[in-house]
């Protein structure tokens, strides 16, 4: 629409970046303008386009339909300005179109013949490209060879072998095997940076490819090419091939469609299969560009067969090297970006391509406008230099027929010069007969709308998203025009992209009086249809574009960000039963089913036309709009130049069709072994066991991108897949537990839990089902309580991570039971009947400081569930808990529960703080307390250390162990003075830091410290700590290899006193105050009269501090310890945590809670002598400060 694209109107608000280029495909080949040759050119007026030769109908497939035909057949007789234009611009595009001979290495035409079925034979529509290619450059080849190179891309099976043997044993002319490579890649139309050593990015546009065929013989000669002579500055033959290979892959769509069709991804894995499988020397060649093309091509279309075939070379392949990289091409070909896109696509070349909907008898656009498309940019550069060709095109008619204007030789001249021409792409083109209208094009990576209305007035707006080549976008554009409350009318222009509004700015829309003339997608009317304006040039889209909505009204963003959701491969329905929901098989589809018939009726009154390109047939394309499908009016679409359809199947859907449970197939390859009766895996002899489990982890990232598609989502579901995965992952988990397979199988523990967590979070169409992935593969420790230390605590953490986006997930597998369940399975001290071995299959002492951490990792993933559930819910998850303290009786799990409860109690929220303070009270908190002290008061001084026997052999591990969590550390007052009594208590304590328990009849040995690999030097700076009577030591180098974390008996008791004393700081316990005053006789428990405020409450709490007093007084030695004395001192003052330790000094503390002050003193007479010392120092500090006891 604009004549000089560097005008003011259309550059004044272009962004800085606007002129960048994004980076292009290194196998793209130089656009140099080729020199026009008369001999490819036939004679052609562009003043008379009449007079056209005879030829140019010669480029239509005989299927195609007139192209001087009217794009509606039904108004031949419309004599309307958009039919004049419309036939004007037939006349003069196919005038300028003419066929060139494609380049062959013998000088001949590479034809076909009549059965062959390869893609360059039947997909493009109008023949061979009619634009003129620069011929790449021929190597010198003697004749014989070119001769027998054209004979093997003809099809002809005996040249074929005599280049399998020419290039396996040299042949007669010297280097044969590069000589056919270079042929066979200039045939295939050259590659562009081959040979480039250093990483500069091509500033050029790709390069569509010559000849697919080529590529079939290229694919099938690469076994038998040299490999011998790689380096950094060499490439063999072979080398060379298949690099070349991947960079025309990799150059557009366009080349991967062609191969696609013609069969190059079979040959590719055949060619595989002889070089990993069947060679006999099984040669060290790297075979990463081979597996990358195979990568490539299958990202672009992957049919069942090519499946099949792929997975039989894995599995020929396991004992080897070359299953990994073949399984990971893929798992990546399963998460290419072209999968993303829609299955069926316009393929727009860049050179003369588009397509040109009809003209209008009046301007639709009144109120509005809206487009959206799905696009894939293949470049934003100028393609072969479309001016450049053109121009030579002209040129060379004008002085073939004699025949020139003043007009035609100044547009030349310009052409040629480069005079003022930048290529800015276009996405659409509405205009009118006198060039006004609607266009939206690329300047450089930004999008720009341009509007031009009466009087000459343009404007531009530039929007700022940076699109990126080669990537998939649903782009919406949306052009509101209403009357505000003052008549003054408001405009504004909104970008869409995938899905979401990403910019909105007011933009005057333009008031078209004439009709619609063009309305062209992916271009604009060439130069000729607008009379070849000087520095005017056509400008088409290099691009892969989806079905194309054009709106006359705009639909708004919520329907917008609906139909980008759903995706391109839908083609709408409109009328009664659309959408035929009850014809789904499952919720979901039925579900998908009605959310497209909804928005099929929502759009349906407000689209305009509707081209899918499923519905492409020779050069036209019928309208699918309500008005197009019911048949009121016919309006379809003519393609202008080349436009093709790529057809793909995209892996996910191959997968789904592969096989009964879809992508289950792939579970045997990560079995070694199975039994033959029960056909249960087993573990196999060590190669095969080292070979699946490094294809484990790939193998569930790929089920977790195949559970997108409702095919795979339904046949998991069908077949159970939670279970076998479950049975499949807890061998899989037994084999990596293998000492020496871990050592050397390559797989990281991180690999296995990050593909089981991407697993459970794909699913995101069937609640249900995920519940159940959660509960068997994420939540059951006992399977993977095999495993060693640090995969248990990436598993934990990842827990973690996901409470907060899988919250609904968890809660409903029942998260909290579950890991509570398991941590007293797996987490044990004391063996109980359903305990289960951790960290060895082969029962090796217990690690215990890493088996408490786990607890405390397994309790953090508790708590932040516990936190992220609404408040409904906190009196079930406290009852929850209250019950795993009655009833497990492991110390260490017990005492961290309970200071589990302590921090949900002291929160900084108070009003949730609250709701647990009061939902541990109303549930048993108090009675809980009372079995617990119980519990302890029984156990008496003994230790549950103390009955493991010490082994000789393991003293100096212990000792080690004992110093670094004791070393650096100042000795307190009960270290300096330690009754006798105390003396030779600790002395036996510290004399058995190794022993065995029996308890249910059952021995096993428990390791107090690591053993001495884990262990740092005595010189290395610790952090510690002592929270709630656990010691942890913990080094910045490697926390996993340095944890300490052993309970010294007391967990329970300062886990008791410290959440009673924040229970009565915050006031939800009230200790008698008229105990004070009692005689010690009449002792705590003095019962006060009902009408001084006694109840059955204040009985219990009267009860709970008895209880503490005979828990003392029957285990001093093990309860009276300095930990306990501190969360004492801190309930007595109301000091709401210790963890950064008590200041004593501090003039604010004082005094608070008597009841408890008491309970100490009474049971100082069973206390060490050091324990007493400081008590009654430290009482007689706060009582002269703040006299209470007088």
């Amino acid at each position: 629409m604009e004549e000089d694209p560097h005008e003011p109107a259309e550059t004044a608000s272009s962004p800085p970046a606007a002129s960048s280029q994004g980076p292009e495909p290194s196998g793209a080949h130089p656009p140099a303008g080729p020199t026009p040759d008369d001999d490819i050119f036939e004679p052609v007026s562009l003043g008379n386009p009449d007079d056209a030769p005879a030829t140019a109908d010669s480029v239509r497939s005989p299927t195609s339909d007139n192209l001087n035909r009217s794009s509606g057949a039904d108004t031949a007789s419309d004599s309307s300005p958009s039919a004049t234009a419309a036939a004007e611009l037939h006349d003069s595009l196919y005038a300028d179109m003419h066929t060139s001979p494609p380049y062959s290495p013998s000088g001949s035409e590479l034809g076909l013949s009549p059965s062959s079925g390869s893609f360059d034979s039947y997909l493009s529509p109008v023949g061979s490209p009619t634009k003129p290619r620069a011929k790449p450059a021929m190597p010198d080849i003697p004749p014989e060879l070119v001769h027998l190179v054209d004979a093997a891309i003809m099809g002809k099976a005996e040249s074929i072998e005599k280049l399998k043997s020419m290039v396996s044993d040299g042949g007669d002319f010297g280097d044969v095997s590069r000589s056919v490579v270079d042929a066979l890649l200039v045939t295939m139309g050259g590659v562009e940076g081959l040979d480039d050593t250093g990483t500069r990015a091509s500033v050029n546009p790709p390069n569509v490819m010559s000849s697919s065929r080529a590529a079939l013989v290229a694919a099938e000669l690469i076994p038998w090419l040299p490999w011998e002579g790689d380096s950094e500055t060499h490439m063999s033959p072979r080398t060379r091939m298949v690099k070349g290979l991947l960079l025309i892959l990799r150059a557009c769509t366009r080349n991967r469609a062609m191969c696609s069709a013609a069969g190059l991804l079979g040959v590719l894995l055949q060619s595989a299969e002889k070089i990993f499988v069947d060679s006999i020397d099984r040669v060290p060649w790297d075979g990463t560009p081979l597996c990358r093309s195979i990568q490539v091509l299958a990202g672009h279309s992957l049919s069942v067969i090519d499946l099949h075939r792929w997975l039989g070379v894995v599995k020929k392949t396991l004992k080897t090297d070359r299953a990994t990289p073949l399984i990971l091409a893929l798992e990546k070909a399963m998460r290419s970006k072209e999968t993303r896109g829609p299955a069926c696509t316009f393929e727009f070349d860049g050179e003369s391509s588009g397509l040109l909907g009809p003209g209008e008898s009046r301007w639709p656009f009144s109120n509005g406008y809206g487009f959206a498309t799905w696009i894939y940019i293949e470049s934003f550069a100028d393609t072969l230099n479309s001016a450049t060709s053109a121009a030579a095109i002209a040129a060379a008619a004008a002085a073939r027929s004699g025949k020139t204007s003043a007009v035609s030789a100044a547009a030349a001249a310009s052409a040629l010069a480069g005079e003022g021409t930048a290529h800015m792409p276009r996405l659409f083109s509405f205009l009118s007969s006198d060039n006004h209208g609607l266009e939206a094009y690329f300047h450089g990576q930004f999008l720009v709308v341009e509007v031009g209305g009466g009087k000459g007035k343009k404007a531009s707006l530039h929007f700022t998203y940076a699109f990126k080549p080669q990537s998939w976008y649903f782009v919406g554009l949306e052009h509101t025009s209403k009357l505000g409350l003052l008549g003054k009318a408001e405009s504004e222009l909104r970008l869409y992209v995938n899905g979401n509004l990403h910019e909105s700015r007011p933009f005057e829309f333009p008031r078209i009086s004439k009709p619609l003339a063009f309305c062209c997608i992916g271009t604009n009317p060439p130069p000729t249809m607008a009379g070849l304006q000087r520095r005017r040039r056509q400008c088409p889209l290099f691009a892969e574009m989806g079905p194309v909505y054009i709106f006359k009204e705009p639909i708004g963003p919520e329907r917008m960000g609906r139909l980008a959701s759903r995706g391109g491969d839908a083609l709408p329905c409109f009328g009664h039963g659309a959408g035929l929901p009850w014809l789904a098989t499952n919720d979901h589809m039925r579900s998908l089913a009605e959310e497209n018939s909804m928005l099929d009726a929502e759009i349906g009154g407000s689209l305009h036309l509707l081209y899918h390109p499923s519905l492409l047939c020779g050069r036209f394309c019928p309208d699918a709009s309500p008005s197009g499908a019911a048949g009121v009016h016919r309006r379809p679409a003519e393609v202008l130049g080349q436009v093709h359809v790529a057809s793909r199947v995209r892996p996910a859907e191959s997968m789904w069709a592969l096989a009964w449970g879809g992508p289950l197939a792939l579970l045997p390859l990560t079995v070694s072994n199975v039994q033959i009766d029960s056909l249960e895996p087993v573990t196999g002899d060590f190669p095969m066991s080292l070979a699946t489990a490094s294809l484990s982890a790939p193998i569930f990232r790929i089920i977790s991108s195949a559970i997108q598609h409702p095919g795979n989502n339904e046949e998991l579901c069908r077949a159970r897949a939670p279970e076998l995965l479950s049975r499949i992952l807890h061998y899989l988990l037994q084999t990596l537990s293998m000492q020496e397979l871990g050592k050397q199988n390559g797989l990281s523990n991180e690999e296995v839990v990050a593909a089981i967590v991407s697993l459970c979070q794909s699913q995101k169409n069937n609640h249900t089902f995920k519940v159940q992935l959660f509960g068997t593969l994420l939540l059951d420790l006992k399977m993977w309580s095999l495993c060693n230390y640090g995969l248990q605590k990436k598993l934990l953490s990842s827990l973690a991570d996901m409470v907060f986006t899988e919250s609904s997930a968890m809660r409903d597998a029942n998260a909290l039971q579950m890991l509570l369940d398991g941590c007293r399975m797996c987490y044990w001290i004391i063996r109980e009947k359903d305990s289960v071995d951790t960290f060895s299959l082969h029962g090796a002492p217990r690690p215990m400081g890493e088996v408490n951490a786990l607890v405390d990792e397994l309790l953090v993933v508790i708590e932040l569930l516990i936190g992220a559930a609404p408040s409904s819910l906190a009196a079930n998850d406290v009852r929850c808990l209250i019950n795993f303290i009655v009833d497990c009786p492991q110390p260490n799990q017990v005492a961290r529960v309970l200071h589990l409860i302590y921090r949900l109690v002291v929160q900084p929220n108070t009003s949730r703080a609250h709701t647990f303070a009061q939902s541990f009270i109303l549930c048993g908190g108090i009675e809980t307390f009372l079995v617990l002290l119980q519990r302890e008061a029984k156990a008496g001084n003994h230790n549950i250390l103390d009955n493991f026997r010490v082994s000789a052999a393991d003293n100096a591990s212990a000792d080690v162990s004992r110093k670094v969590s004791t070393g650096g550390e100042p000795k307190s007052q009960d270290d300096e003075l330690e009754s006798p009594e105390q003396k030779e208590y600790g002395s036996q304590e510290e004399s058995t830091k190794f022993g065995s328990l029996n308890a249910n009849n059952s021995s096993f040995k428990v390791s107090l410290g690591t053993n001495i690999e884990r262990m740092t030097s005595a010189s290395d700076n610790q952090l510690l700590k002592n929270l709630g009577g656990i010691s942890f030591s913990i080094s910045a180098d490697n926390a996993r290899n340095n944890v300490y974390n052993i309970d010294n008996g007391d967990g329970v008791v300062v886990g008791i006193i410290t959440l009673l004393g924040a229970l009565v700081s915050s006031g939800h316990l009230k200790f008698n105050s008229n105990a004070v005053s009692e005689s010690p006789s009449s002792s705590i428990l003095s019962i006060v009269g009902p009408e001084e405020g006694n109840s059955m409450f204040e009985d219990r709490v009267a009860l709970l501090l008895f209880a503490l007093h005979k828990a003392f007084q029957a285990a001093p030695q093990r309860l009276m310890t300095t930990n306990v004395y501190m969360a004492l001192l801190a309930a007595m003052t109301n000091v709401s945590s210790t963890d950064d330790g008590l200041n004593m000094y501090d003039s604010g503390h004082h005094f608070e809670n008597l009841q408890l002050l008491l309970v100490l003193l009474r049971s100082l007479p069973y206390a060490s002598r050091a324990f007493q010392v400081r008590a009654i120092q430290e009482t007689i500090f706060y009582e002269a400060r703040s006299p209470i006891l007088a």
